[in-house]
């Protein structure tokens, strides 16, 4: 729960407390971590009950998992890959893997550095992976032990897998793999 809470805190928090700037822009993202916490708070106080494994948008829940990620990080975050590709998982819990990850992500690229988002299908799944250019495994402190392990059983709740290595060229590399839908996939 802590990463799902500290960045749309903080985002509310730095919207509220900025002088100037467009202001209807600064509703906007208030109103849009007001729903995510809501639907979170809803999920989980719920007992999960309304979160069912349902055909979704993994593309949507990246392009909005981004959205929200971007209102305070420093670093700069990309969307890339299929605009639209459909995978059976539990909405609320994916976009709560997803908050983990891309909080690690931001947390290790730093504010200079970049963070890859990207959505796409092959064979064996749809893939929602995060690709930063931080310092890699083990090279930053961690603010909980069980980030990671909650992400996992949040992938898991979905019937998808979870993977995480170091990059090629350094930072880190996180995969969540899901079964597609019964629905077909479209990219655009």
């Amino acid at each position: 729960m802590l990463h799902d809470l500290r960045q749309p805190l903080a985002a509310i928090l730095l919207m509220a407390g900025t002088e100037g700037g467009d202001t209807n822009r600064k509703f906007d993202v208030i109103a849009g971590q007001a729903r995510w916490l809501a639907e979170l708070v809803e999920a989980s106080l719920g007992g999960g009950a309304t979160d069912a494994v349902v055909p979704t948008d993994v593309a949507e829940v990246a392009a909005r998992g981004v959205e929200r990620a971007r209102a305070t990080a420093e670093c700069e975050i990309e969307l890339v890959g299929d605009t639209v590709a459909y995978a059976s998982a539990r909405p609320v819990a994916l976009s709560r893997a997803l908050a983990c990850v891309l909080d690690n992500a931001v947390r290790a690229a730093g504010e200079d550095g970049h963070v890859q988002v990207a959505v796409h299908q092959d064979p064996v799944g749809v893939h929602l992976s995060v690709v930063d250019d931080g310092p890699g495994l083990g090279k930053i402190s961690s603010r909980t032990s069980l980030g990671l392990t909650t992400t996992r059983a949040m992938v898991a709740s979905c019937g998808g897998s979870f993977e995480i290595h170091g990059g090629a060229g350094g930072g880190v590399e996180a995969d969540i793999r899901l079964t597609p839908s019964g629905l077909r996939s479209v990219a655009s």
